[in-house]
């Protein structure tokens, strides 16, 4: 019971951020090119399964934006409305992935709850797919900062001396 409050409020902020963009989308649905609306799900693993496909369609939008990608990239996606889709199928890795990727977010979220006594749970930062993911599939790490104190150009300790301006 635990793991599900927490899962639902995850999936609350999750939900009000994703529905501001679900409430901006095209007409016809809320599905880009009009189509018909997705069936509802039936195939639900992480997300508790009375949950709609109303209330769906807003955090997978979340999860498009936050790894720079559409449907097709976990689901069997053909275009919007066709029949053809298949969005319980469980046939690509990348599916898989992010289900192992939303239960890593709850239970890393679940532990920094369980940590931080000082604030109300409402006001810690939650992991989400755009904390790692920033807009791409495989998230890029960035380069490590400079060591405190070092001179701009200067080789950290250990390396290579810094390499001289060209036309010196």
């Amino acid at each position: 019971m635990r793991r599900f409050r927490h899962v639902m409020g995850a999936l609350s902020i999750v939900t009000v951020a994703a529905t501001m963009a679900y409430a901006q989308a095209p007409a016809g649905g809320g599905q880009r090119g009009g189509g018909a609306a997705p069936p509802e799900p039936t195939n639900l693993q992480v997300l508790p399964k009375t949950m709609t496909t109303a209330q769906i369609l807003p955090i997978m939008r979340n999860f498009s934006a936050a790894l720079g990608t559409n449907c097709g990239y976990c689901h069997v996606w053909t275009g919007p409305g066709l029949p053809t889709n298949d969005y319980a199928a469980d046939t690509k890795p990348a599916k898989l992935v992010a289900r192992m990727m939303m239960q890593m977010a709850n239970e890393a979220n679940e532990k920094i709850a369980a940590g931080i006594k000082s604030k109300p749970a409402s006001e810690i930062t939650r992991v989400q797919c755009m904390t790692c993911h920033r807009g791409a599939a495989i998230p890029v790490l960035p380069p490590p900062p400079a060591p405190a104190g070092a001179a701009p150009g200067a080789a950290p300790a250990g390396g290579a001396p810094p390499v001289p301006p060209a036309g010196r």
